[in-house]
């Protein structure tokens, strides 16, 4: 087959009649055709496609890293919070960075690492509910 780009394309004909040879009780239905919707462009690849196709391929020793930096910096931050209940006040920006922190949970495929986490983040959120419910008493 020969495509020429020369040629316009021209637009379909009107819109047929149904045929008289329809079952008896059957009507099709005689409104207006829908007029065609408009096609939209293909996008390009966007940041988040291209994010999430990195961590398909993403290598565990990345992810276990990365939870481990995470499990410091809650430890951290729980040690941060210790200090100040300790002096009677607790930073109000600490909540937010637990709460950030809370969510950044994922597992790692290593076990012994897995377990660490999950009793870290088990403290994590214990706290972040005593937080919460000493902010609903005020």
């Amino acid at each position: 087959m020969k495509v020429e780009s020369g040629r316009s394309v021209s637009s379909a004909g009107g819109a047929k009649r149904p045929a008289s040879t329809a079952a008896s009780g059957f009507t099709p239905e005689m409104g207006a055709p829908e007029r065609p919707h408009a096609a939209t462009g293909v996008g390009g690849v966007n940041a988040l496609d291209a994010v999430l196709s990195l961590q398909v391929e993403e290598d565990p020793a990345q992810r276990r890293g990365r939870q481990a930096r995470r499990g410091r910096a809650v430890l951290d931050a729980l040690e941060e919070l210790e200090k100040g209940l300790v002096h009677g006040r607790a930073p109000g920006a600490l909540r937010s960075e637990l709460e950030r922190l809370q969510r950044g949970r994922e597992l790692t495929g290593d076990d012994g690492l897995d377990d660490i986490m999950r009793e870290i983040d088990t403290r994590l959120a214990v706290e972040v509910a005593k937080l919460e419910r000493q902010l609903q008493k005020i």
